[in-house]
């Protein structure tokens, strides 16, 4: 494994132990997708949910969606240098990650209680709404396992859709604490690391937006992710509309790859139609953490709050992480789409 994938590694070793770090390394996929040629190098866990109640959430995303849990919940309330990255000394923190061997990284379930959380409710139209995108081998089984834990199909008519001629079908379900998941069955499955077994073939991480363009800016030319579509003028596509439960309205999309991992993010600017900015704090349950390992913590967040953004981690400023026998550079920032950044420093190696 490369270097700077065991460094983002390292931060989950602090965090869990060795014997979990080797579960990761072990059933991660080797990463993939362009050389680094910005500030951001890669990323670790890229789809965090606060949650509520952490059994519930990793219900959904383990018996309805077909992740597989990592391990046992971790208690992390007593590990003050994380706790103060989170800037909430006082509170208390389980978590557990799910993942699929598809994608390196994954879905780390955060439960936070003590620090006056309060839910964070967002349509798919409102900014800071975050949905995560899941290929799956079986739409209509993965949708029927979600109902019956109780997941709200968002999609209007409450079945899948279909969305242009190729074969993709789409719905759009809400997790326990409202976080959107949108799974997906195109109608030839993509090449994959995951085994036959594994339901969740490919991820990708959604955000929306107040301004498409400003966003592809913030992370494309500002922190180096690769713009692979930058957003261009806006579509009415009914049926894209109805199956993300829009009513009306028009919406454009620019996508963008993080370096050395493959992952892709996305960003979806409505227009046309009744949006609100809803602001949340990092423990309402509704919130979104995602991770971005950068070669210079300190520029990263420069370029943040250049955008508008604000770092949140306890003296607002990087903190020092122990990892093992080394320490780690990290802050928690929050982009002006009220998405929290978890930014790791992870330098070049010296040579």
């Amino acid at each position: 494994m490369t270097r700077p994938a065991m460094t983002a590694l390292a931060l989950l070793a602090f965090a869990f132990g060795s014997s979990h770090l080797h579960a990761q390394v072990q059933t991660a996929p080797a990463p993939t997708g362009p050389a680094p040629t910005g500030l951001v190098v890669g990323t670790g866990n890229y789809f965090s949910p606060i949650t509520a109640n952490l059994e519930k959430a990793v219900a959904f995303y383990r018996d309805g969606l077909g992740l597989d849990a990592q391990a046992a919940p971790s208690d992390l309330t007593s590990n003050a240098p994380l706790m103060n990255m989170f800037g909430l000394p006082d509170a208390k923190l389980r978590q557990q990650i799910a993942r699929t061997p598809a994608v390196a990284g994954g879905v780390e379930i955060v439960e936070l209680s003590g620090a006056n959380a309060k839910p964070v409710e967002r349509r798919n139209q409102d900014p800071g709404a975050v949905t995560l995108v899941a290929t799956v081998r079986d739409l209509d089984a993965t949708l029927a396992r979600l109902e019956r834990l109780g997941a709200p199909v968002v999609t209007r008519g409450g079945k899948p859709v279909a969305i242009g001629q190729n074969g993709l079908r789409i719905a759009v379900v809400k997790d326990p604490d409202g976080h959107f998941v949108e799974i997906a069955q195109p109608a030839q499955p993509p090449e994959t690391q995951a085994p036959p077994t594994q339901n969740v073939v490919a991820m990708a991480v959604r955000l929306t937006v107040s301004d498409a363009a400003k966003a592809t800016s913030l992370y494309g030319d500002a922190l180096g992710l690769k713009v692979n579509r930058a957003p261009g003028e806006p579509s009415g596509d009914a049926a894209v509309l109805g199956a993300l439960g829009v009513d009306g309205g028009k919406y454009r999309v620019g996508l963008l790859q993080v370096p050395t991992s493959g992952f892709e993010l996305r960003f979806i600017e409505f227009s046309g139609v009744d949006k609100k900015v809803v602001q949340g704090k990092v423990q309402d349950p509704g919130s979104t953490r995602m991770q971005l390992r950068v070669r210079d913590i300190d520029a990263a967040i420069a370029v943040f709050k250049r955008f508008g953004g604000e770092v949140i981690s306890t003296g607002g400023k990087p903190l020092d992480l122990p990892a093992g026998n080394n320490k780690l550079r990290v802050a928690i920032v929050r982009d002006p789409n009220n998405l929290f950044v978890v930014l790791i420093e992870s330098p070049p190696p010296a040579g």
